[in-house]
């Protein structure tokens, strides 16, 4: 039987890992915990318009169907923004504990010179997420130059994402002026979902709400904390799993 390393042993501890299920199943979990709550803060707010329409004593007025259709939208919104804020938490503490070993990023840091990019029909670059990361120093509050910019969105598409999906983002593009656009043909959460069905399609959009957290968070702690994330899905994919996330840095 082998000794246990001692208080002086400089071997590195041995990450805790936990199947890629078990993440999946509190996902969907979450999603439901937040359709519930967001039925349930409609039927409230339906039940308070009621409530305020009949003081007039005009009870056919009790219910507009566009103030449903406003309080169901108001509350789908709430509930894509707090699975948002779920997902910045887990991408800044995440992107943090991935680039705890690297040199902050700041406007000082060097870049890859040539190779790394081909400009398309309309003018954006299609970046190599494979070319070397270089990160220089700097710091979170600083505001970082283009070259800059674009290390630590390579640094997002190729370590980060690998850590989370256990792959690279298909394909990168810039306009090399504060827009970015990752492009994931195939994104594991939502493979299971039928391409052709409206309800899949919310569904998405829900779950998408989650790695756009993922995405301000860890751009957040790389020093981006001003950088705006939407995303689509794209026209071109065979499945409701390829989509597109834009990141606009401000």
């Amino acid at each position: 039987m082998t000794a246990a390393p001692g208080p002086a042993s400089s071997a590195p501890p041995v990450p805790n890992q936990v199947a890629e299920c078990s993440y999946e199943f509190l996902l969907s979990e979450i999603l439901q915990w937040v359709q519930r709550d967001e039925k349930r803060v409609a039927e409230q707010a339906r039940q308070v318009q009621q409530a305020a329409s009949g003081q007039d004593g005009s009870p056919e007025r009790n219910l507009s169907p566009n103030n449903e259709e406003a309080a169901a939208v108001m509350a789908a919104e709430r509930s894509a923004a707090r699975i948002e804020r779920m997902g910045y938490d887990v991408g800044y503490r995440l992107c943090e504990r991935l680039a705890q070993h690297r040199p902050l990023m700041g406007p000082g840091s060097p870049s890859p010179e040539g190779g790394t990019a081909s400009a398309d029909a309309s003018g954006n670059s299609n970046i190599d997420v494979n070319a070397p990361i270089i990160m220089g120093g700097g710091g979170h509050n600083t505001v970082m130059d283009p070259k800059t910019q674009l290390e630590a969105v390579k640094f997002l598409c190729k370590e980060f994402w690998t850590e989370v999906f256990r792959k690279q983002i298909d394909k990168l593009q810039t306009n090399h002026r504060g827009v970015f656009v990752l492009k994931d043909q195939e994104l594991k959460w939502l493979r299971r979902l039928p391409p052709d069905e409206e309800s899949a399609r919310v569904g998405a959009i829900r779950i998408l709400a989650f790695p756009c957290g993922l995405i301000r968070g860890a751009l957040a702690n790389l020093g981006l904390s001003g950088a705006v994330v939407s995303c689509d899905f794209l026209a071109d994919g065979k499945t409701m799993a390829s989509c597109s996330f834009n990141i606009k840095v401000k």
